[in-house]
């Protein structure tokens, strides 16, 4: 199906327009998104959010290349997800500094496939062998994105405490993954 008609589609107001759009773009979309988004959850929230976005400007937009379209809105979505994860009421900078701190642990790219299963159940894995404090510590920095002097205070121990812990978590983080082949 061409452009054209999956244009025609959404100005008759035809969801299988939508259903198109994703067979012939959502890779590309998803390339795009990938790029800026940390998680899979966060993309395909992004995607389905993209297709809700051309739906709602087509009609009246009519765009020259759909593809070109698509990708922009995309885009612009995921970096308004990451504006929003990262306004000050959300912790400001803290969701790109705590990613950053890991990237020495947890193995990049862009790609998600079953090694992201094994790396799943290995952090699951090693956070079970984790002390209580240790536990809270890593989690409340790393997925819910606190701040170090936040942490220190929850857990009745200086910064400096904390900073030391969380070093340790991630050199033993790292080591576990190496141990089960995840890291690359």
């Amino acid at each position: 199906m061409e452009d054209t008609e999956i244009i025609a589609l959404l100005f008759q107001r035809k969801e299988s327009a939508l259903d198109e759009i994703s067979l012939r773009y959502g890779k590309l979309m998803k390339y795009f998104v990938r790029r800026i988004l940390p998680t899979i959850q966060d993309v395909e929230e992004c995607i389905n959010d993209t297709l809700y976005d051309i739906w709602n400007t087509i009609p009246p937009q009519h765009p020259q290349s759909l593809a070109s379209y698509a990708s922009m809105l995309a885009r612009r979505r995921a970096i308004d997800k990451v504006r929003h994860m990262t306004a000050e009421k959300r912790g400001g900078g803290l969701y790109p500094l705590a990613l950053d701190e890991l990237s020495d642990c947890i193995p990049g790219g862009t790609g998600f496939d079953e090694d992201t299963e094994n790396l799943k159940e290995a952090i699951n894995s090693f956070l079970d062998s984790l002390s209580k404090n240790d536990r809270l510590i890593f989690v409340g920095r790393y997925f819910a994105f606190q701040s170090i002097e936040s942490l220190a205070s929850d857990c009745h121990v200086t910064k400096n405490t904390v900073n030391i812990r969380l070093s340790r978590i991630r050199k033993k983080l790292r080591l576990w993954l190496e141990e089960r082949s995840i890291f690359i």
